[in-house]
């Protein structure tokens, strides 16, 4: 029986931007929407970067302490939809949560004939969907990067808690070990500005944290990034 690997591009163990609560996130590599606008658009490309075996990343993760779960973006996660099964559920058997953003309309996800498509759905908890559209760029709600995207409780996981989860979430996070930079969330044209104003003045081994409402103060506070 083949093996099947998931190719991801990233991943960050400790994230409050992706998702509610403290999650670890998945960027998967690989995705034919190709969004303009993009945040990630390195993620677009089909090319083998890191083949990782599902459960043994599950497995991993599941050791990170304090996390709510895990996220997984990309790319496109239901473009490998059979790999990023075995990782949700495994997550979600260690009893986890599993968020996944998606640029495919919830609806067309919905009607796939595909079997690997629907066992994603039935172990995800929240789902964000719809393409990116720049013209819509939104602010971060309920973490959706452009307006027309949907968020969809599918367990009762986080189905009563997502309006109070999404007003104290921050929306730009940046984080750096004083060798490499990871910036992620829903920054507009003034948060990239901002970031590339502060970057220069992070010290090092240091998680930051930025509501936009507050993108204007000196916006330092770290968590823990062991």
């Amino acid at each position: 029986m083949q093996r099947i690997l998931l190719n991801i591009a990233d991943v960050c163990e400790r994230s409050r931007v992706n998702g509610p609560g403290l999650r670890s996130v998945v960027w998967v590599q690989g995705c034919t929407i190709g969004c303009p606008g993009c945040f990630n658009p390195h993620t677009h490309p089909h090319r083998p970067m890191r083949l990782t075996d599902p459960k043994d990343l599950a497995l991993h993760l599941l050791q990170i302490p304090d996390t709510d779960g895990i996220t997984i973006s990309g790319g496109e996660p239901f473009e490998q939809a059979e790999a990023c099964v075995l990782l949700a559920q495994a997550i979600q058997n260690g009893g986890r949560t599993v968020v996944v953003f998606t640029g495919y309309r919830f609806e067309v996800l919905a009607a796939s004939r595909l079997a690997a498509v629907q066992r994603f759905l039935a172990s995800i908890d929240l789902l964000i969907a719809g393409p990116y559209i720049q013209s819509l760029h939104g602010d971060g709600s309920r973490w959706r990067g452009s307006s027309n995207q949907t968020v969809h409780a599918l367990t009762d996981r986080y189905r009563d808690e997502l309006e109070d989860a999404v007003s104290t979430t921050p929306l730009v996070e940046i984080a750096t070990d004083g060798a490499s930079q990871m910036e992620t969330g829903f920054p507009d044209e003034d948060d990239r500005r901002w970031i590339d104003k502060i970057t220069g003045a992070v010290p090092t081994s240091i998680t930051v944290e930025a509501p936009r409402k507050e993108r204007t103060k000196r916006c330092l506070n770290p968590i823990d990034p062991s």
